[in-house]
């Protein structure tokens, strides 16, 4: 790089220094993103929700009592706690939105169910709560599907055990009968229940090999949100040969031996230290935040330079092609924005769509992220991950960058004229 270059380069950086806005902008909304996803990753668990359920119990019977003890015990313990209340007072908290749930258990509903009658337990959910009324209306549905399951099976001796309990009167003889009946009752269904048509298979999983990063949504987000600021640097950088066209310099250089190729040179060399510097401050943000490995760092940085390269060189073409600034600056914005949002910029690959991921992934700025995501996040080796897009990018940057010297020459030979 002869003399012209390095001068266009530094007055190129000195520039982008002095103008301290545009480089803050570029960092700004990563680190945004940084900050929102720190939160979201490293926030906590979220506390468990707990309601409260009513019980109107008319009954009072051994079975009502049954029923609600196995409602405020076991896991259901945790998100719910039971109280027994009379039917007054229930209607007056559930009219305040005090309680997610009430059940009332009608009277002689024992007997109705000992004795094969229609039994009834009425439920009411609170309409201002979603889950929780939900997982009651859940549970219920279970505890009534297994009774009517166990009526079917052994309806005659709970009719003799209901005597038993209602008359107090049993002897030996009637509990050795009731015994051998509930036996035969089983064998009858032991070939259906016996062996499970339902079997438990418990299988031992090998642990990933310890040089694969861990899942963490908030590093899944983290290098979309650097290519978002790779996106923004080079729009900027794009747009700055249209001013370099206004404020005179394009014009001077076409009387100039090579003066169009030096200059060109030196703006390449100004968007590498531009997206170095960017690549460097997030990277470090990401080790301090996100555990990025720091063995990968220089890996890192140098793919995120060549990615900003060959995004600057795409929308340098884009902004170009425009015969103004004014239009220039429209289409690098419209062009931008399915870029970032179908790339993986805003929204993550894996929570699009796979008709949309893939479109994403055959953009240019798609495919270079979702390389360094496989070495990142996946735990892939990095010389099979980055070889193919380093190619495919390698070539388009080289192409772009020939067409793009073209049609510089072509806008500073214009604004001569």
């Amino acid at each position: 790089m002869n003399g012209m270059s390095m001068t266009v380069a530094k007055h190129s950086i000195l520039k982008t220094w002095r103008e301290k806005w545009g480089l803050i902008s570029w960092l700004v909304i990563p680190l945004m993103m940084v900050f929102l996803m720190s939160l979201m990753a490293g926030g906590g668990p979220s506390p468990t929700p707990h309601g409260k359920v009513l019980v109107t119990d008319k009954d009072q019977s051994m079975l009502s009592q049954f029923l609600l003890g196995s409602i405020g015990q076991g896991p259901t313990a945790e998100f719910f706690t039971v109280k027994v209340v009379k039917e007054a007072e229930a209607q007056t908290l559930m009219d305040a939105g005090e309680a997610s749930a009430w059940l009332m258990i009608e009277k002689n509903f024992m007997d109705d169910y000992l004795n094969k009658k229609p039994t009834t337990i009425t439920l009411r959910k609170n309409p201002a709560q979603t889950i929780l009324p939900n997982m009651v209306e859940t549970g219920m549905d279970v505890m009534v599907d297994a009774a009517d399951y166990l009526q079917m099976l052994f309806a005659d001796e709970l009719q003799k055990i209901n005597k038993m309990v209602s008359t107090g009167k049993y002897n030996d003889a009637d509990l050795v009968l009731l015994t051998l009946a509930i036996k035969a009752a089983i064998e009858d269904v032991e070939d259906t229940l016996m062996p499970p048509q339902i079997k438990l298979e418990e299988k031992t999983v090998e642990a990933e090999s310890d040089d694969k990063p861990a899942f963490n949504f908030a590093l899944m987000m983290f290098p979309g949100a650097v290519f978002m600021s790779l996106l923004f640097a080079g729009m900027g950088m794009a747009m700055s040969f249209w001013d370099d066209k206004v404020n005179g310099v394009l014009p001077r250089l076409v009387s100039t031996p090579s003066g169009i190729f030096h200059y060109f040179v030196g703006k390449t060399t100004h968007a590498k230290v531009m997206f170095l510097t960017v690549s460097v401050v997030l990277m470090v943000v990401g080790v301090a935040y996100f555990d990025v490995n720091v063995t990968l760092l220089p890996l890192l940085i140098f793919w995120l330079v060549f990615s900003g390269v060959v995004i600057w060189q795409l929308l340098l073409f884009f902004s170009l092609l425009m015969p103004s600034r004014k239009s220039a600056n429209i289409i690098v914005n419209a062009a931008m924005m399915p870029l970032a949002m179908l790339g993986g910029s805003f929204f993550p690959a894996e929570a699009m769509s796979d008709g949309l991921a893939k479109i994403g992934s055959y953009l240019p700025n798609g495919m270079l992220l979702k390389a360094i995501k496989d070495v990142m996040i996946r735990g892939e080796a990095w010389q099979s991950a980055l070889l193919w897009p380093f190619v495919i990018g390698l070539v388009m940057a080289l192409v772009f960058w020939f067409i793009n010297l073209k049609m510089v020459k072509k806008l500073a030979q214009e604004a001569r004229s």
